[in-house]
């Protein structure tokens, strides 16, 4: 009897934590993604962007998720780079965008670069 209850009682636990972990999920923001597909056109402006942007990913709660300078299109024309950096919300990706920081290391992205960038909430695709 003593090993049912503990088994029950170890079931329920599971169960339990299981529901409160989706409630947290359905909670919480989706999370946010800056996308940028790119060509380097000045390969020493683009380090000081790096050096300069770098560190202001994780300060904001995000994290570069692809950085591929190599791309190979599969469809239509792509540029040389992508990059994706993640963040908790919509909410902190434009903070990083907006930032005095960033906003001071963006130039270097400009001078150095052409392409595009985005930043967009992650979802499924629609039912």
């Amino acid at each position: 009897m003593k090993k049912f209850v503990v088994s029950a009682i170890a079931a329920l636990t599971m169960i339990a934590g299981s529901a409160a972990h989706a409630q947290d999920e359905a909670a919480a923001p989706p999370l946010a993604y800056m996308i940028g597909s790119y060509d380097i056109r000045d390969e020493a402006g683009f380090a000081d962007y790096l050096e300069a942007a770098a560190p202001l990913v994780a300060q904001h709660g995000g994290r570069v998720i692809v950085y591929n300078p190599e791309v190979e299109a599969i469809e239509g024309e792509a540029r040389s780079v992508i990059a994706i950096a993640e963040f908790p919300s919509l909410a902190d990706a434009e903070r990083y965008y907006n930032s005095p920081e960033y906003t001071a290391a963006k130039q270097h992205f400009i001078k150095s670069t052409e392409g595009w960038r985005i930043i967009t909430e992650g979802a499924g695709l629609p039912r």
